[in-house]
C-alpha cells in the first residue's frame, strides 16, 4: 500500500468536514474560515510502549485517547477545540487494518469534540508507533494558570488516580482487568475530558485553570509557580473512587501516591473565589460534573501544602509524570 492511497482510506474514515473548511485534505495545506475569538494552539503525542501498549488497548482506544489528550489541554485553557493535524510514523508491523480502526477511535473522538480533522503526514518508523497531534482552537477569555489569588478556593471536577491504577491494574492483569476494575481502566485507556463544562468556566468567575495530566502534585505546583501564591489543601477532602482503594489493596500500594501524583488524568484543577463556589456547585450538578473543593491559596509561603488526616501541615513535592 503506497503513501497517497493509505492517506486515501484514512481521509474516508474521518468525518465530513464541516463548514469551517474551504479545503480539507488532499491539498499541500488545509484552508479553514478563520475563528472569530482568540486562537489556542496545541500539540502532544503517543508513543507506543510510552504512552500505550497494543497488548492491552485496542486500535480503536488509541486514536481516541491520542486526540482526547490534545483536546483536554484546549480545555483548560476553557477553549473549544476546532481542526486537529495528524501525524503518523508507522513501523512496517503495523497492519492497514490496525491504522484505520485508529482512525475510526480518532473519528468517534472528533465527533463527541466537534473537531474537524484537516490534515497531517504519514511517514515510515524502524521501530515503535508514533501518533502526534496538533489541535487549534478558540477561546474569547483563555483562563490561565497564572490568575489565580490569594485567598480563593482550590477545586477540581470528578477525581485524580483512576488513571494510574487503572494502568497498574492493566499491567498486572492485562485484558482480564477490564472486568476486574471497569473505571480504571476506562480513565487509563478512553479518558473523557470536560468538554461542556470547561468553556463555560471563564464566564462564571474561574481564575485559573489546568487539566491534571501530569498529576494533581505538579499540577499544583505549576499553578501556585505561575499565579505566585501558595495552595493548602486537605487530604480528607480528595476524592479517592472505591476502585482505586480496591487496586491499591491487592497490589499493597498506598492508593494516596495515584491520588496526588499519577498521571494521564484528565480532569479540571481550577481557582476562583469563594463567592462563586455556589454558582461553580449549581452548574458542576446541572452538568454532572463532581466539583470538589480540596483547599486554597494563601499568600506566603508560596509553595504547595498538604494537611494529612492527622492535621499535619508538610509540603507536597511534585512526583507527577515526566518524559525525561
Amino acid at each position: 500500500m503506497g503513501e497517497f492511497e493509505l492517506i486515501d482510506k484514512l481521509k474516508h474514515v474521518l468525518p465530513k468536514p464541516s463548514h469551517r473548511i474551504l479545503v480539507g485534505i488532499g491539498d499541500d495545506t488545509a484552508v479553514t474560515l478563520p475563528p472569530k475569538e482568540r486562537l489556542l494552539w496545541t500539540v502532544d503525542c503517543l508513543v507506543e510502549n510510552i504512552h500505550f501498549d497494543f497488548s492491552y488497548a485496542t486500535a480503536e482506544e488509541v486514536g481516541w485517547k491520542a486526540l482526547a489528550v490534545n483536546v483536554s489541554d484546549i480545555l483548560a485553557m476553557g477553549g473549544k477545540p476546532l481542526f486537529a493535524l495528524i501525524s503518523l510514523v508507522i513501523p512496517e508491523r503495523i497492519t492497514e487494518k490496525k491504522l484505520l480502526s485508529i482512525y475510526r477511535g480518532i473519528r468517534e473522538c472528533a465527533k463527541w469534540a466537534q473537531v474537524d480533522v484537516i490534515g497531517g503526514n504519514v511517514s515510515r518508523s524502524i521501530d515503535d508507533f508514533v501518533i502526534d497531534i496538533t489541535l487549534i482552537g478558540e477561546s474569547l477569555k483563555p483562563l490561565l494558570r497564572s490568575g489565580a489569588g490569594e485567598g480563593e478556593c482550590v477545586a477540581i471536577t470528578g477525581s485524580t488516580g483512576p488513571s494510574a491504577a487503572g494502568f497498574q491494574a492493566l499491567k498486572r492483569w492485562g485484558k482480564r482487568a477490564r472486568k476486574k476494575y471497569p473505571l480504571c481502566v476506562e480513565h487509563h485507556l478512553k479518558p473523557m475530558p470536560r468538554l461542556e463544562f470547561a468553556q463555560l468556566l471563564a464566564s462564571k468567575g474561574v481564575t485559573s485553570l489546568i487539566d491534571i495530566s501530569d498529576g494533581l502534585s505538579s499540577e499544583l505546583t505549576h499553578l501556585a509557580k505561575e499565579s505566585k501564591v501558595g495552595i493548602e489543601i486537605e487530604e480528607k477532602l480528595l476524592p479517592i473512587e472505591s476502585e482505586v482503594n480496591a487496586i491499591a489493596a491487592v497490589l499493597n500500594l498506598n492508593p494516596i501516591d495515584w491520588v496526588l501524583h499519577g498521571g494521564e488524568e484528565y480532569e479540571l484543577l481550577m481557582t476562583f473565589p469563594f463567592s462563586k463556589f455556589s454558582i461553580l456547585s449549581s452548574l458542576a450538578l446541572e452538568r454532572g460534573v463532581p466539583l470538589t473543593m480540596i483547599g486554597h491559596t494563601v499568600a506566603s509561603p508560596k509553595q504547595v501544602r498538604i494537611r494529612s488526616r492527622s492535621g499535619n501541615l508538610k509540603v507536597l513535592k511534585p512526583k507527577g509524570w515526566t518524559h525525561f
